[in-house]
């Protein structure tokens, strides 16, 4: 018999997130979205008078904050009922009714931009000396409005693109239905001789696999089923693409990649030094890829060969409770403050951990202000499940510092910081388990395997990841069409380049791209290699307990948004306008490649 995935009915209740701390029930949602509309038609009696002086500004940003925390909580009400299970029609509807709403909102409350952005920040410093309660929202005004001086359009025009909003997030909309609820992989038989179904969260249990022959029937199956579709996920991304140069291109930004890196305060320049910096590193990835096909004795290597451990499958299982345990462990360096914090997520019903029918792919963690953070986990007892739950827990653990320490206004932490703290976890979490199974050399090998394949995957792939993004832009810019032939064969020359001779890769069939969903985040996957680069830093400085180390980073964890993300980060005591950390980091990687050689006796 055929082992299925559970039902969201079959889940039990404490693997289940508790989305009674947002709302008691799917009515008592309605309802509160029945008040934030009666509220968003009480603001717009501001328009025309935001700035009309010092205290008009303060009682309309005010309520653009109230407003704001209550469409966050709304709208991570509905996505939760829908990614829980994409198939249920009640989630669903949710999700389409707050969709609307959302959409409504931003064009109901979209003079609020336009008028704050009109002023100069000189005009703005008289309205602050007029109003010192403005004070408090200064940083949140300046760096979310009057910078945007000069990119703003006509109220109007803004309206229609609020308005707009939910037309230009079908793409991603449709992407995430094929890919998370549609899309099936089919039946295999496993090691133990079993026809199973093939789930995601098998994929990376059979990656992992001595079975080589389970490996290349994971692969085929995965493979087979993003080919059938992949001309439609070629439509989504263009459309989606398209869309987001539009905008940038209405708001008088040169290009896409332009205007989406100034919304998060961060140079062009760091973008293409580490793409530039990934570039000049490659040999250490290839020199690894080199060694694994050695010690497997594999040729040719595919790859799917990628993940298979080099001195066999030391058979490391956790599950969801041990996972729990260990993690708890691993991070006492942080501090009782930073433990008690993971007790309430791992104790509360902040976190979503099986995998059933219809549920959204892979993992996120999402912070509601006055409530929580919530994570959404596809569990499985194995290594990937043990540090992903360590790194959504990072995420969770430096919302829920921030939304302790700062303001709403200044509680949402910059994208670009916002990896950081779940891959330091990762990197205290490897460190750990390191020093643990020092005497070992099947499971020391295995998880410098681990550490390195995180490493390359995290900075090495995610750089390479964001030339393709960047590539796929400019191709859409020049006026040229994403096709699924030319996507196929630019994410496979990207491939060849970074995996190395030592892995054969077919340039011109590789619909690898298809199934990738931060390419609908626009300009984000880079900020996983730079943040696992910072990581790597801190996490080495906080696990020596390098005098400091600590509290710089725990001011960090507290700031949000209250600062630039450059300085935020230097405050943690590292400067990414130089290219020196990703020097740094890749010095750590080489350092444990050259402990796996020596281990393997290569």
């Amino acid at each position: 018999m055929v082992k299925k995935q559970l039902t969201r009915a079959e889940v039990p209740d404490e693997l289940k997130w508790n989305l009674k701390d947002l709302y008691e029930s799917d009515e008592a949602f309605e309802s509160a979205m029945e008040t934030f509309k009666t509220a968003l038609s009480d603001f717009e009696k501001n328009e025309g008078h935001v700035t009309d002086s010092g205290a008009t500004l303060l009682k309309s940003v005010s309520e653009v904050d109230q407003l704001n925390n209550t469409v966050q909580r709304l709208y991570f009400y509905a996505s939760a009922r829908n990614d829980s299970d994409t198939t249920d029609a009640t989630g669903t509807k949710l999700i389409g009714e707050i969709q609307t709403v959302a959409a409504q909102a931003d064009t109901q409350m979209s003079f609020f931009e336009t008028e704050v952005a009109a002023l100069t920040e000189a005009q703005y410093d008289a309205l602050e000396a007029e109003e010192p309660g403005l004070k408090e929202y200064r940083r949140f005004l300046v760096a979310n409005f009057i910078r945007r001086h000069d990119h703003m359009l006509p109220l109007a025009q803004e309206k229609i693109l609020a308005a707009s909003s939910k037309v230009f997030a079908g793409a991603e909309n449709t992407f995430s239905m094929l890919n998370d609820g549609d899309l099936k992989f089919g039946e295999i038989e496993d090691e133990n001789g079993e026809m199973v179904e093939l789930t995601r969260a098998r994929m990376a249990v059979f990656s992992e696999s001595t079975n080589r022959d389970l490996r290349k029937r994971t692969s085929d199956l995965t493979r087979k089923a993003y080919d059938a579709v992949q001309r439609t996920f070629a439509t989504t991304l263009s459309t989606h693409m398209d869309g987001t140069v539009l905008k940038n291109q209405l708001h008088h930004f040169a290009t896409a990649r332009e205007g989406e890196l100034f919304g998060n305060e961060i140079s062009e320049d760091v973008y293409d030094t580490l793409i530039a910096t990934v570039r000049e590193h490659l040999d250490g990835q290839h020199k690894m890829n080199a060694l694994r096909k050695d010690a497997l004795g594999l040729d040719p290597m595919y790859k799917y060969d990628l993940w298979a451990p080099l001195l066999g499958d030391p058979k490391l299982k956790f599950t969801f409770t041990e996972s729990k345990e260990l993690v708890l462990e691993a991070l006492k360096v942080l501090g009782d403050d930073y433990l008690d914090g993971l007790k309430h997520e791992f104790t509360e019903g902040w976190i979503d951990a099986a995998e059933n029918v219809g549920k959204r792919s892979g993992g996120y963690e999402n912070a509601v202000y006055d409530v929580h953070p919530y994570i959404l986990l596809n569990w499985s007892d194995n290594f990937d499940g043990l540090t992903t739950l360590a790194h959504e827990s990072g995420h969770a653990m430096q919302s829920y510092f921030t939304n302790a320490n700062q303001p709403s206004q200044n509680s949402d932490y910059p994208i670009f910081t916002a990896e950081i703290a779940s891959t330091t976890n990762e990197n205290l979490l490897m460190d750990f388990l390191l020093e643990k199974n020092a005497d070992n050399k099947e499971i020391k090998a295995y998880l410098l395997q681990q550490s390195i394949q995180t490493f390359i995957g995290t900075v090495n792939t995610q750089a390479m990841f964001a030339e393709f993004e960047h590539q796929a832009y400019q191709q859409v810019e020049k006026g040229q069409a994403l096709t699924a032939d030319n996507l196929d064969e630019l994410y496979g020359t990207l491939q060849a380049d970074y995996l190395g001779p030592a892995v054969s890769v077919d340039k011109k069939a590789n619909s690898g791209w298809a199934g990738i969903p931060h390419f609908y985040y626009d300009y984000y996957v880079y900020q996983y290699a730079t943040s696992m680069a910072i990581a790597t830093t801190l996490a080495d400085r906080i696990y020596r307990k390098v005098p400091g180390a600590l509290d710089k980073y725990k001011t960090f964890l507290k700031a949000g948004s209250s600062q630039a993300p450059i300085e935020l980060i230097k405050q943690a005591g590292v400067d990414v306008t130089s290219r020196q950390y990703l020097d740094d980091a890749f010095a750590v990687l080489d350092k444990r490649i050259a402990e796996l050689k020596e281990l393997l006796g290569k």
